[in-house]
């Protein structure tokens, strides 16, 4: 009877790794862990704000490798026009408290960097709606509520 042999070796694949980007996002960073933004820098854009409060939408500020990295993941264009990523994958609104004296350093004109003012949030606040344009933000918070708020240039 004829006698069969076969090298029998398994196929070998190369381990894969996946970069967790999030980590890598400026700030705070947009993965909390709670519905609750501890102390701290944080990146996303303002939904709705009063007196009192602000209704946040947490997203991921990327510059650098890191936002060619998440952009890469996410199928956009990489390494991302102007340096810059933004990453805003989950809906959850944060209803965060304002300080009584929170300052805003906003820009009248939010495509021209140079128009920064310090103000009062109520100031801000009074002033914001008029624009058609609402760029992202930075909170600052400290003791839980919003000790400032920073607007980002978006070129």
């Amino acid at each position: 009877a004829p006698t069969t042999t076969s090298s029998s070796t398994p196929p070998t694949t190369a381990p894969t790794t996946t970069t967790d980007v999030t980590a890598l996002a400026e700030g705070s960073g947009c993965t909390p862990g709670s519905t609750t933004l501890p102390d701290g820098r944080w990146f996303g854009l303002v939904d709705s704000a009063d007196a009192t409060s602000v209704s946040f939408d947490l997203a991921c500020w990327f510059t650098g490798d890191p936002a060619a990295v998440a952009a890469a993941q996410d199928g956009e264009e990489s390494p991302p026009p102007n340096d810059y990523y933004i990453r805003n994958t989950n809906p959850m609104l944060r209803n965060v408290p304002v300080a009584a004296l929170a300052e805003v350093a906003w820009m009248p004109n939010p495509g021209d960097p140079s128009t920064v003012e310090v103000v009062g949030y109520p100031e801000w606040l009074a002033n914001r709606s008029a624009r058609s344009f609402q760029p992202p933000v930075w909170l600052n918070i400290e003791g839980g509520e919003i000790i400032s708020i920073e607007e980002q240039y978006i070129p």
